[in-house]
């Protein structure tokens, strides 16, 4: 009986190691340093001096990238030192603002992301990012938005580009 409980326990010993060593949390490390700059060295209140969408989509269209800003938008957007944000878009017609939420940070300190909160979790959006001084900018490759580009009602994919100065 002796031997047959130290053949039952030692495989459970040897399971329980196994289980707590090799974890399956593969997820990437969610951090706010990153290769050059901080997080929270975006702490504060930006003003967009241009947010220009790129149609991506198969085919064309016409115009095929437009400057909201450019053309009469306004934006501002709040980032706490957590990488919390809120970005509103003004139109000049009597359209409704825009809001956009998340939270930035880099991923596995190095890859600029974005998880929006209206966005799946654990579904970001990667962006080239450059903080120079007291402008900010983001560069988001092909299907990071949508635009109606010829005014149909309907939204195309598009690549956007943000730009921002220090408020």
């Amino acid at each position: 009986m002796k031997t047959l409980s130290k053949i039952l326990i030692a495989p459970l010993f040897l399971f329980a190691f196994l289980l707590l060593s090799c974890s399956s949390d593969d997820e990437d490390a969610k951090v706010n340093e990153g290769p050059s700059y901080a997080i929270s060295d975006l702490a504060g209140t930006w003003i967009a001096t241009e947010i220009r969408f790129s149609y991506c989509g198969s085919g064309t269209v016409e115009p095929s990238s437009v400057d909201i800003i450019a053309e009469g938008a306004t934006a501002t957007m709040v980032v706490q030192t957590t990488g919390r944000f809120t970005l509103t878009i003004t139109f000049p017609d009597d359209v409704d603002d825009e809001i956009i939420t998340g939270k930035m940070y880099f991923e596995n300190g190095e890859f600029f992301a974005i998880q929006f909160d209206d966005d799946p979790p654990d579904d970001p959006t990667y962006f080239g990012d450059t903080l120079s001084g007291n402008t900010f900018t983001l560069n988001g490759g092909p299907e990071t938005a949508e635009f109606d580009f010829d005014d149909d009602g309907n939204e195309e994919c598009a690549s956007v580009y943000l730009k921002f100065v220090r408020d």
